[in-house]
C-alpha cells in the first residue's frame, strides 16, 4: 500500500478550510476548531427509546422513528451512536425482523407435515400469491440481516473482509451475485482460508435460500386440489383366501344349473356376457366406417354389476409391437375386480358415508370421497392367443399345434418344442392330446362357432391356463379352425371406489393395475415390448398367482341360450369386429369370458362383523361412529377373533377430494427442506444474539456505507476506481474498518475504512468497542491508531486529487 510520509503534510489554507462544512447537533457554526462533543447521556424518555429505536429499525420502519423524535420533542440532529451493542434485550428486539418470516415459514412446514384439510372450494385462494410474495420479501430481509450480523462480526473483531463482502447482504436476491467478481473475489483474497470460506458459504446459502425461499412459500401457502385421508379400517369377507383365490378351478365349484344361459345367475361364471357383446358393438360403432380408415378404436372398458356394486371389465387387444415376432400381436388381455371384494367395499362405502351425514367433520364438504383397498387384493388378469389352421377332412394326420403360452418368458419355455412350421402366423408348440379328426366330432351345428376346452399340460405348456380349439362355421368338407391358449393368474391391485357427495346408492369400482414400462423389469432375453397398454402380464412375475383351468369349469364359460338355441360363445362372435380376423375377435371373447368367470370365485361371501356406532342425539338412534372411523383410530367392524382367522381381511383407506395442505409429491418435500434450512439459519441467529448480548445495525444501507466511506481517507489502492470497478484485484483487496482519533487529536472516536495490510497488534488495538459512541469528525493532522494516514488525501474529494494521479 503506498503511504505518504506525515512529515510530508502539505499546509490547508484556510480558505479550504472553510469550505469543509461540519455540522452537528451540538455546533452548527461550521467551525473546525472547536473540539468536537460526545453525545449527551441518554436520561428519562431517551433512555427507553433507545429500545423502541432499535425495534422499529429492524422492522425496517426507520420513518416512525424520525416521527417519535419529531412527536416527543427529540432532537433531530445526527449524534455521536454506537457501532454495536452489548445488550441481551436490545439484541432480542433486534432479532424480532424473524419473528413474522420465521412464524410463518415453520407454520407452513408444521402444517403441510402433518397435513390438512381445508374443504372442496377455497375463497381468495388468488390473494395467496401476494401474500407468497409479502412472505418472501420478509425472508429476503431477514436473510439480509443475518449476512450483514455475519459481517459485521467480523468487522468488529478487527479482522479484514474482501470489498465485494461489504455489502453482500443487500445483494441477496441477485442470483448473478453467484458469479459476480464480488463473489470470487472474495474466493481469491489473501485472507485466512477458514474466513474466507466461512463468508462464502453464509453468502451462497443465504443467495440460493433468498431465491427458492419465494417458491417454497408459495407452493406450501397455497393449498392444493388433492385427495385427502379421511379415515381407515379393516373388513373381513367370510371366506378363506383358497377360496377367494383359488389356483385351480374345476367343475364341481359352480353349480349345474348354470349350464344353460336362461339360468344363469350372478355365482355363474358366464353372467353378463352381454357386456362383452356390448364391447364388441361399441368398438364397432364408436367412429363410422367412412371415418375409420385402417385403424380400429376400442371401448377401455364395460360395466359389469355385483351384488352391490359396479366394477369394470377392462378389455385390450394388439398389445404387442412389431418388435415382438415370437408373440401373437392380435392378443387380447382382460381384468376386472373382483365381484365379492368390490360389494364389500361397496358396503363399506355407504357406511362411511352415513357416518359423515352425521357428523361434525370438515369432510362433509368435499367434491369426492373415494374408499380404497391398496393391499393384499388381487383380481383375474388373462391373456388370449389365437391362430388360424385348416383340417383338410377325416384324414388330415397332420399334428396340431397351439400357439406358445402368451405372457411366458421364453426362459420358461426352454425346454419346449417350440416351432414355426406350422400355418399359425406365430411361435407354436405341437400338442399330441388329440387328433385333428377327433377335433371334427366337436358337438354343436356346423353353422356356428363350436368350442372345445383344451386342457394343455404344464409340459411344455408352461404359463398355459386352458386351451380352446375354435371350430368356424362351414359348409364344406374342409374345416377352418382357431387354435387358441389362455392364460390367467391373480394379480395383485389396488381397488378404488369414488363416489361424489351429490350421488347416493352404489360406487364405481375401479383398479390400478399395473404398469409393465414402470413396475416391471425390462426382460433382454427377447426383446419384447408391451406398447400402450395398462394391463400387465409378464410371467413369471405378474400376475404373481397362476391359474390352473379345467376343462369342466370353462364348459361353464359357454353355455347354451334357450331361446336362441346358440351357445354364448357363437352369439359373441355374430358381433364380431368388422374388418378384422375372427382370431382378433376370438381372442377379445375368451380373455373377457374367462376375467369375468374368475372374478366371480367367492361370490356368496359377504361383509362380516358388528359396526361401531355412537349415539345420535339429535335423531335419536345410534348411527356408525365416524369420528373414529375419519381419525383412523379404530377399526368400524368387531369380528370374533376365533371364528375371523381365515377370513380374508382387507384394509380399506377413505380419502376425500378438496383443498388442503400436504407433502403429496417432491416438490412439496423439497421446499420443505428450504424453508427448515432458513428456519435453521434464523434460530442460530437468535440463540447467537440471546446469547453473546451483542448486535449492530451499522452498514446496513448503502447510503450509511457511502457515509462510512466518505469520512475514511483516500487511498492510492482505488486509483482509477472512481469510474467503475474492472479488474478482480480491487474486490480482493482486504478492507478494515478501525478506529481513529478525533478532530482533536485525542480519543479514538472516528471510524473509518482502512485497505490494505495492517499489523495484527494494532487491528487489534483499533478494532470497534463496544458500546462505545462513534461519529467525531476524522484527524488530518497526524498519525491516528498506528496505521498511517495519507493526510494529504483526507479531507474533501475536490482536495488533493491531483496527488492521487
Amino acid at each position: 500500500m503506498a503511504k505518504v510520509a506525515f512529515d510530508e503534510k502539505p499546509r490547508i489554507q484556510e480558505a479550504e478550510i472553510a469550505s469543509i462544512q461540519w455540522t452537528n447537533s451540538w455546533d452548527s457554526t461550521g467551525s473546525a476548531d472547536k473540539p468536537l462533543p460526545s453525545a449527551p447521556q441518554a436520561t428519562g424518555l431517551q433512555s427507553y427509546f433507545v429500545y423502541v429505536k432499535a425495534t422499529l429499525r429492524s422492522l425496517g420502519l426507520n420513518v416512525f422513528v424520525y416521527v417519535l423524535q419529531h412527536y416527543f420533542g427529540i432532537d433531530l440532529n445526527e449524534i455521536p451512536k454506537k457501532a454495536f451493542h452489548r445488550d441481551r434485550l436490545l439484541a432480542i428486539l433486534r432479532s424480532m425482523v424473524h419473528i413474522l418470516p420465521f412464524t410463518i415459514a415453520l407454520g407452513e412446514v408444521i402444517i403441510n407435515w402433518r397435513g390438512y384439510y381445508i374443504g372442496a372450494n377455497i375463497d381468495g385462494l388468488n390473494y395467496m400469491q401476494f401474500a407468497a410474495k409479502l412472505h418472501e420479501m420478509a425472508m429476503q430481509s431477514s436473510l439480509a440481516v443475518i449476512v450483514f450480523c455475519y459481517v459485521r462480526h467480523v468487522l468488529f473483531s478487527g479482522d479484514a473482509l474482501p470489498i465485494g463482502a461489504l455489502l453482500s447482504g443487500l445483494q441477496l436476491t441477485q442470483i448473478s451475485y453467484l458469479w459476480s467478481m464480488e463473489l470470487w473475489g472474495i474466493a481469491s483474497s489473501k485472507i485466512p482460508l477458514l474466513r474466507r470460506l466461512g463468508v462464502m458459504t453464509m453468502i451462497i446459502i443465504a443467495v440460493l435460500l433468498a431465491s427458492t425461499v419465494g417458491p417454497s412459500s408459495a407452493i406450501l401457502l397455497i393449498p392444493n386440489l388433492n385427495h385427502w385421508p379421511a379415515g381407515s379400517t379393516h373388513i373381513w369377507l367370510n371366506a378363506t383366501a383358497s377360496e377367494m383365490w383359488p389356483s385351480r378351478l374345476d367343475g364341481s365349484m359352480v353349480p349345474s344349473s348354470c349350464s344353460q344361459a336362461a339360468n344363469v345367475s350372478s355365482i355363474c361364471p358366464a353372467s353378463e356376457w352381454h357386456s362383452i357383446s356390448d364391447y364388441l358393438s361399441l368398438a364397432n360403432g364408436i367412429i363410422p366406417a367412412a371415418f375409420l380408415g385402417p385403424y380400429t378404436v376400442t371401448p377401455f372398458w364395460v360395466q359389469l354389476t355385483g351384488k352391490g356394486s359396479l366394477r369394470q371389465l377392462i378389455i385390450q387387444h394388439h398389445i404387442y409391437d412389431n418388435e415382438t415376432a415370437p408373440f401373437d400381436q392380435g392378443a387380447a388381455q382382460a381384468t376386472t375386480q373382483h365381484a365379492a371384494v368390490a360389494d364389500a367395499l361397496s358396503a363399506t362405502s355407504s357406511l362411511w358415508d352415513i357416518a359423515l351425514q352425521h357428523s361434525n367433520s370438515s369432510f362433509f364438504d368435499q367434491r369426492d370421497a373415494v374408499q380404497s383397498i391398496v393391499a393384499d387384493n388381487f383380481q383375474p388378469y388373462t391373456l388370449a392367443s389365437c391362430g388360424a389352421d385348416i383340417i383338410e377332412g377325416e384324414t388330415d394326420d397332420r399334428p396340431v399345434a397351439f400357439p406358445i403360452p402368451p405372457g411366458s418368458s421364453l426362459d420358461m419355455l426352454k425346454d419346449a418344442d417350440v416351432t414355426t412350421d406350422t400355418m399359425l402366423p406365430m411361435y407354436a408348440i405341437e400338442y399330441a392330446g388329440f387328433t385333428r379328426s377327433e377335433i371334427l366330432q366337436t358337438p354343436g351345428q356346423k353353422s356356428e362357432y363350436r368350442v372345445r376346452w383344451v386342457e394343455l399340460p404344464e409340459d411344455p405348456f408352461n404359463g398355459s391356463s386352458i386351451g380352446a380349439v375354435i371350430l368356424q362355421p362351414t359348409a364344406n368338407e374342409t374345416q377352418g379352425v382357431l387354435l387358441c391358449n389362455v392364460a390367467a393368474g391373480w394379480g395383485s391391485s389396488s381397488m378404488n371406489m369414488s363416489k361424489s357427495p351429490a350421488a347416493s346408492g352404489t360406487g364405481l369400482a375401479s383398479s390400478n393395475v399395473y404398469d409393465p414400462d414402470s413396475t416391471l423389469p425390462q426382460r433382454d432375453d427377447y426383446s419384447r415390448r408391451i406398447a400402450d397398454s395398462v394391463i400387465s402380464f409378464e410371467l413369471p412375475m405378474f400376475p404373481q398367482r397362476k391359474i390352473n383351468i379345467s376343462s369342466g369349469w370353462a364348459e361353464y364359460l359357454n353355455p347354451l341360450i334357450p331361446n336362441l338355441n346358440r351357445t354364448v360363445f357363437d352369439a359373441l362372435m355374430s358381433v364380431k369386429l368388422t374388418d378384422h380376423e375372427d382370431a382378433t375377435s376370438a381372442n377379445i371373447i375368451l380373455a373377457g369370458l374367462v376375467a369375468n368367470g374368475l372374478a366371480r370365485t367367492g361370490f356368496e361371501s359377504q361383509l362380516q362383523g358388528e359396526i361401531r356406532t355412537a349415539f345420535n342425539p339429535t335423531l335419536n338412534a345410534s348411527i356408525p361412529d365416524g369420528d373414529h372411523w375419519f381419525n383412523g383410530r379404530r377399526d368400524m367392524f368387531t369380528v370374533d377373533p376365533q371364528a375371523s382367522k381365515d377370513w380374508v381381511k382387507l384394509r380399506v383407506d377413505s380419502s376425500v377430494e378438496g383443498y388442503g395442505f400436504g407433502l403429496e409429491g417432491l416438490a412439496p418435500k423439497l421446499t420443505v427442506a428450504v424453508l427448515l434450512i432458513y428456519c435453521v439459519l434464523v434460530v442460530g441467529h437468535v440463540c447467537y444474539a440471546a446469547i453473546s448480548g451483542v448486535s449492530s445495525t451499522s452498514w446496513d444501507s448503502i447510503t450509511e456505507m457511502v457515509a462510512l466511506a466518505v469520512n475514511s481517507s483516500p487511498t492510492i489502492q482505488l486509483r482509477n476506481t472512481c469510474a467503475g470497478i474492472t479488474q478482480m484485484g480491487v474486490f480482493q483487496l482486504p478492507i478494515r474498518v478501525l478506529t481513529s482519533k478525533d478532530a482533536g487529536g485525542e480519543d479514538e472516536d472516528h471510524l473509518e475504512l482502512i485497505f490494505g495490510a495492517v499489523d495484527g497488534t494494532v487491528a487489534k488495538k483499533c478494532r470497534i468497542q463496544e458500546n462505545r459512541d462513534y461519529g467525531t469528525m476524522h484527524s488530518c493532522s497526524g498519525a491516528t491508531c498506528g496505521y498511517d494516514s495519507p493526510t494529504s488525501l483526507c479531507r474533501s474529494r475536490r482536495l488533493g486529487c491531483d496527488q492521487m494521479g
